[in-house]
């Protein structure tokens, strides 16, 4: 047993197969959003408006109008100051003044010719009158009569009134003339609509800004732009951004995909063309009859049942041999293949020591292979090289995993490295005789000890083999 994977496993240094592939799933999606809201005249526009709309200036013309009101401004002082000055009684007085008929009276009677012979017959007297002479008499006499009068005592009398005094006081007053300025602003058009804009609360809506910064909003608010927001500055889509699935496989169609598998061993095709099995192997290879695909999982069944296969003799060759046990294989040979990359599986742990399930990596030359997972016999995963009948392992073991559970099981191949991981924990790293050629993907379930343990499956979830994004 790996005292390691043990340890990890039972005390969580493994993260739940299930979490990992929640997490994924959900970062795989923000991706494909994220790639595709990059490429948006959306996020092109938002991106012109963010700068303008967060700048210093936006938000300082934004706050200045905010604070821009009638209360306090330069215009309610003049308001103030003119409705003052509308409640002086002086002025108030003058006004009603101005407009009375008396002072009309007063003006016409000063202006006009009604009063002429008044003056005239008061000069007379002013200047000096012979008393005794008889028609002197009659001139004073006339001129008594015309001052005692209404006309004349209106006019002699109306000057000396408050009402005349005040008129006079307050017509070339300071008061008087900012008054009338200020009623001059106050009730000008440019004024009220200085006074309705300032008393508006909604003058912000009304600017090209606030349509700036509300389009800006709206943008902000899309959840493709939203989620584009999350994730600019992160480190959280890395993956996604670097590496691209080619060959992936869920098993959902409920019949095997012949674009990508075949259920021909790559080497039996090329030779004898059809399954044959090692020696030493206990079943036959049916080609697909052993293949299942239940609830979106690929089942490697292997059966007690006596079936003719051929038979790898080294000394003999090819032989015919009847077989107590049927299984399968399967292969990507002549679909697909990749030089460099990452295959990962999300495969059922259920080992048994009569079975060897076996899910690997191996080229042109079948003498490397790259094991992703092996079960049975030998729980490990790592690479092993045939040179000269003898077998170099380097490997690492599976054996403390919990029995029964998936768990996704990664490698990712590069030039002069291979690392593996079982649930993103890296637990095992070879750079010796790391292959430098294009390799498919084979899948087999193999029979190694008489079992009554039957039927026997190897059960994979899915298979994804990705590539590093050309730039």
């Amino acid at each position: 047993m790996s005292l390691k994977l043990f340890l990890l496993n039972a005390f969580g240094g493994i993260k739940a197969t299930s979490k990992i592939e929640s997490e994924k799933e959900s970062l795989w999606n923000d991706y494909q959003v994220f790639s595709k809201v990059q490429q948006s005249a959306e996020l092109k526009e938002f991106l012109d408006l963010e700068p303008q709309v967060t700048s210093e200036s936006f938000k300082k013309r934004k706050s200045e109008l905010a604070a821009l009101k009638f209360k306090g401004s330069p215009e309610e002082r003049q308001l103030k100051q003119f409705e003052k000055l509308k409640r002086d009684k002086r002025l108030e007085r003058y006004y009603q003044t101005t407009g009375s008929k008396d002072l009309q009276r007063y003006e016409s009677l000063k202006e006009g010719s009604d009063l002429n012979r008044y003056f005239e017959l008061e000069k007379l007297i002013q200047e000096g009158l012979n008393k005794s002479d008889e028609r002197a008499k009659e001139t004073q006499a006339e001129y008594k009569r015309l001052k005692a009068s209404e006309p004349v005592r209106f006019f002699l009398q109306y000057p000396k009134s408050s009402a005349y005094k005040n008129y006079l006081r307050m017509q070339n007053s300071e008061e008087k003339r900012s008054f009338e300025d200020l009623k001059d602003a106050v009730e000008s058009d440019e004024f009220k609509e200085k006074k309705t804009y300032l008393e508006d609360p909604k003058k912000w809506e009304k600017t090209p800004e606030f349509e700036m910064e509300k389009r800006y909003l709206e943008l902000k608010n899309q959840p493709e732009i939203s989620l584009y927001q999350k994730y600019k500055n992160s480190s959280a889509l890395d993956f996604f951004k670097k590496w691209e699935i080619v060959f992936e496989d869920r098993f959902e169609a409920g019949v095997l995909d012949l674009s990508k598998w075949k259920p021909l061993n790559y080497w039996a095709a090329k030779t004898v063309g059809k399954n044959f099995s090692p020696a030493g192997d206990l079943q036959a290879f049916t080609e697909g009859k052993n293949i299942h695909l239940k609830g979106a999982r690929l089942q490697i069944q292997v059966k007690k049942e006596k079936l003719n296969a051929l038979v790898w003799n080294p000394v003999l060759g090819f032989v015919e041999t009847e077989m107590d046990y049927s299984s399968d294989n399967l292969t990507s040979g002549g679909l697909f293949e990749s030089q460099y990359g990452i295959l990962e599986a999300k495969i059922k742990y259920n080992p048994d020591k009569n079975f060897q399930d076996v899910f690997y990596l191996a080229g042109e030359d079948n003498s490397l292979r790259v094991n992703l997972f092996e079960g049975g016999v030998k729980t490990q995963f790592g690479l092993s090289k045939t040179e000269n009948t003898k077998i170099h392992e380097e490997s690492f073991s599976l054996s403390g995993l919990s029995v029964g559970k998936l768990y996704i099981f990664s490698m990712e191949w590069d030039k002069g490295k291979i690392s593996w991981k079982v649930n993103d924990k890296e637990l095992f790293t070879t750079h010796d005789r790391v292959p430098d050629y294009p390799m498919f993907i084979n899948l087999a379930s193999l029979v190694i000890n008489e079992s009554n343990a039957l039927p026997h499956n190897f059960e994979i979830d899915w298979v994804r083999f990705y590539q590093k994004r050309k730039s």
